[in-house]
């Protein structure tokens, strides 16, 4: 990426920056208003800012940032899997509301830790990775922040976006930010999405379709186990003469409804018992105040253990307990439905045993419902006497049966996503991710693989450390000395940056000082692990130094890994032609780099490489970074056909035929 793009991407992200700092003081008074009707939003609040200490038997954690309630139910099982699969593997769970953070506590005890997801400020974002110094982020679903972002990029750490659902009207929302989300997009290791609805409005918005995946939604992965069995065997026993149903979710707006339903249905079924399970614990109190004033007699979940024979409507005023309830009742009412908020998740209360009674607003799962619909597994309503007909049509044991199998055959078809995904980000996020070490100095910074080297220091950039250790293999001149190292099974290439053009006559290897991260070196290593990582056949890299030098310049250099039995295309050239098959190979190889959204700076026929199993290759990435698309990839096939044209005059022997050669390329671009 050339200094004028870069630029412009430090400044948009500077814009968001001081965007962000001037609302913070405003999400802190709504914190407090909101800490009126329920106080745990007053407390933790160095949390929101990534203030205070951090223990550093932390360090090198998985972050799972699950945001609220149902992001965290739906990552539930996806951590439980985990802690199974890496025992030894520390995991803090951030999220944004303190129900989520009471749940999270609730169901995961001390294997993991928690807390509050920062504030996206720069400041905040940078303590935040400083301090936990994280060996991966996973985010679940589509919540996005761009300085962390940012932050985690600039050290090395991979970010995966997991689960992730984007409605159209999302999309279009994040179209509208398009000048600050295009280069997020890009910063991510993997996304794994839900439908290929969202898959494609991903690639829309700019998601390179290599690191883009389906794996279904981790949501139908629910399931009860032996624990929810066994805890819900007393409260059945108490309610096992009553025609229980279950209101889940419910929202301002529903309460009303659904206590004037229980009344309608009571007048037929007068043993009946509504449990209320309000979606935020603000609204607890309300309920119980609206249940009194209605003249329902009413009981508590937090002063019972059991269902009272005398009570109209019980109030699960607690959280974490939904498999509990959907036990209990032979229907349940999902809300968010009736009013327009778009629904919650109706597959929790199916896996616990009973059916589906909706409003017609689920925007928030259009692929749920859709199918739940057409299998004959849902009731529609939308007042108090459609809510009485469902209850009541549920009450007839055939009815019961036949609307329960067809919702089960619906959550079985599409169990899975939870392994699916698991081992997708294991693979993309932590696979060898823990291997990539940095050290700082005053003089700079060294990033490398510490597979390969346990300790590395400054000499190990050097021909002359290697020579002293008789491992010199060759060297190769161009506008500078390129040595290949060979070091037991290893072969490494050492390369210094030098500069071209006339201001390399004046000053060779010398670069305006930036921030580390960006300096040649380093952003060719972090880029060449990143294209590695999805898969693009590139060298590896081994190690990367910025070295400061005077007040405001630094030099750079960098191993990789040579690629065993690679030739360049220039040096096959002057020896024999080249069969179509491999030009095909080429230009696909090309393909799959711009498909990726990788600009090459320097594509030409010293750059592209064909190993001995005929596999082809592209190397030096020096001045490469990721770009949309544009006309970069026409210009950038341009370059390699004046790369063949020039060679082809300068040298007697060279076997390449334009007319004959160069469409076998351009088949093997566009295929």
């Amino acid at each position: 990426m050339d200094s004028r793009i870069l630029a412009l991407n430090d400044m948009r992200l500077w814009i968001y920056g001081v965007l962000i700092r001037l609302v913070t003081p405003a999400v802190f008074v709504w914190l407090w208003l909101r800490g009126r009707k329920d106080s745990r939003y007053r407390q933790n609040w160095s949390e929101r800012l990534a203030l205070g200490s951090v223990d550093k038997r932390q360090h090198g954690c998985v972050v799972i940032h699950s945001v609220s309630v149902g992001e965290t139910l739906a990552a539930k099982r996806l951590i439980e899997q985990l802690l199974r699969q890496e025992p030894c593997q520390k995991i803090l769970i951030t999220c944004m509301t303190p129900t989520a953070r009471e749940l999270i506590q609730q169901h995961f005890g001390d294997a993991v830790s928690c807390r509050y997801w920062p504030i996206d400020t720069p400041g905040a974002a940078k303590r935040f990775v400083r301090k936990f110094k994280p060996k991966a982020v996973w985010v679940m679903e589509t919540e996005l922040w761009p300085q962390m972002l940012h932050q985690c990029a600039s050290a090395n750490i991979p970010v995966a976006l997991l689960n992730a659902r984007l409605s159209a009207r999302s999309a279009a929302g994040y179209r509208r930010f398009h000048w600050l989300m295009k280069t997020v997009w890009k910063q991510l290791t993997l996304v794994s999405v839900q439908n290929k609805e969202t898959a494609r409005r991903m690639k829309v918005l700019g998601v390179p379709y290599s690191v883009l995946f389906v794996d279904g939604n981790l949501k139908y992965d629910v399931e009860l186990c032996a624990t929810d069995i066994e805890k819900a065997l007393a409260w059945q026993h108490s309610c096992a003469s009553r025609h229980v149903w279950l209101a889940s979710s419910s929202h301002p707006g529903e309460h009303e409804v659904l206590l004037e339903a229980h009344k309608l249905i009571q007048q037929d079924l007068p043993n009946s018992c509504l449990i209320i399970a309000p979606r935020h614990p603000e609204q607890f109190e309300l309920v119980a105040q609206m249940i009194q004033e209605s003249g329902l007699k009413l009981a508590r979940r937090t002063q019972s253990n059991a269902i009272p024979t005398d009570c109209d409507v019980f109030l699960a005023d607690s959280m974490g307990e939904m498999m509990l309830w959907g036990q209990l009742a032979s229907v349940s009412f999902v809300g968010g439905s009736i009013i327009k908020r778009g629904g919650h998740n109706p597959l929790e209360v199916i896996a616990a045993g009973s059916n589906v009674m909706s409003g017609r607003h689920v925007f928030n799962f259009p692929q749920v419902y859709g199918e739940l619909a057409k299998a004959g597994a849902v009731q529609w309503v939308s007042n108090a006497g459609e809510i009485k007909k469902a209850v009541e049509l549920m009450q007839q044991t055939a009815v019961m049966k036949a609307q329960h199998e067809a919702a089960k055959s619906v959550l079985q078809t599409h169990q899975g996503a939870t392994l699916r995904v698991l081992k997708r980000a294991l693979e993309y996020t932590l696979t060898g991710s823990g291997m990539i070490k940095t050290e700082q100095s005053p003089q700079g910074l060294i990033r490398y693989d510490s597979d390969i080297f346990e300790t590395i220091e400054d000499k190990h950039f050097t021909a002359q450390y290697w020579q002293q250790q008789k491992s010199i293999a060759g060297n190769s001149t161009g506008r500078a000395t390129v040595w290949f190292i060979q070091q037991g099974d290893l072969g490494l290439l050492l390369r210094h940056y030098y500069r071209g053009g006339l201001v390399g006559k004046i000053n060779k290897d010398r670069f305006l000082r930036e921030p580390a991260e960006k300096s040649r070196a380093i952003h060719e290593f972090d880029l060449l692990l990143k294209l590695r990582e999805i898969g693009l056949p590139v060298p590896r890299p081994v190690a990367a130094r910025m070295e400061k030098t005077a007040v405001f310049s630094y030099k750079a250099d960098i191993l990789v890994e040579v690629i065993p039995g690679a030739v360049d295309v220039f040096r096959l050239l002057r020896e024999k032609k080249l069969s179509a098959e491999l030009w095909q190979k080429l230009g696909s190889v090309i393909k799959e780099l711009h498909d990726t959204g990788v600009y090459h700076s320097d594509l030409n026929c010293h750059n592209l490489m064909l190993d001995d199993k005929d596999k082809a290759w592209i190397v030096d990435f020096d001045k490469c970074d990721f770009r949309e698309n544009g006309d970069w990839k026409e210009a950038n096939i341009q370059r390699l056909l004046r790369s063949l044209r020039k060679e082809k005059e300068k040298n007697e022997t060279f076997y390449w035929k334009e007319s004959r050669d160069w469409p076998e390329l351009l088949t093997g671009y566009r295929r």
